[in-house]
C-alpha cells in the first residue's frame, strides 16, 4: 500500500509528530475541496511504551479507526474524486497499520516478562 502514499493530500488535522503518549492521531478529509461532503477518516493509536503495570495488568492502548465516505462514478470529476478518496484512505490506513503494529509488538514483549 505504501506506493500510494505519494497521492495522499497533506494531513489536514490533528497530527503532531512526537506528541507524548500518541503514535497516530489523525482526522483526514478524503474528498477534494470542491467535492467535500464530509468524507473523512479518523485514526488514533495510543503509545503505551511509557506506561507501567497497574494491579498486575498490562497497559491496553486506546485504538480508534472511524471511516465515513461514499463513492460515485457518475461523471469524470466524481470518478477522479472517488479515486483520490480511496488513495488518501489507503495512505491513512498504512500509517494506522504502522502504529498498531508497533503497539502489538510492544504488547507481545510485555507478555513475555
Amino acid at each position: 500500500m505504501s506506493y500510494l502514499t505519494k497521492y495522499a493530500v497533506p494531513r489536514l488535522a490533528s497530527v503532531q509528530p512526537g506528541r507524548r503518549g500518541v503514535r497516530v492521531d489523525e482526522r483526514v478529509v478524503l474528498n477534494r475541496p470542491a467535492f467535500d461532503g464530509g468524507a473523512h477518516v479518523r485514526t488514533f493509536v495510543e503509545d503505551t511504551s511509557n506506561r507501567k503495570l497497574r494491579r498486575r495488568r498490562l497497559p491496553s492502548p486506546r485504538l480508534k479507526l472511524q471511516i465515513n465516505l461514499e463513492f460515485s462514478v457518475d461523471s469524470a470529476e466524481l470518478r477522479e474524486n472517488s479515486l483520490h478518496k480511496i488513495q488518501t484512505l489507503v495512505a491513512v490506513l498504512e500509517r494506522f497499520h504502522i502504529g498498531l503494529a508497533a503497539e502489538a509488538e510492544l504488547r507481545a514483549l510485555r507478555e513475555l516478562v
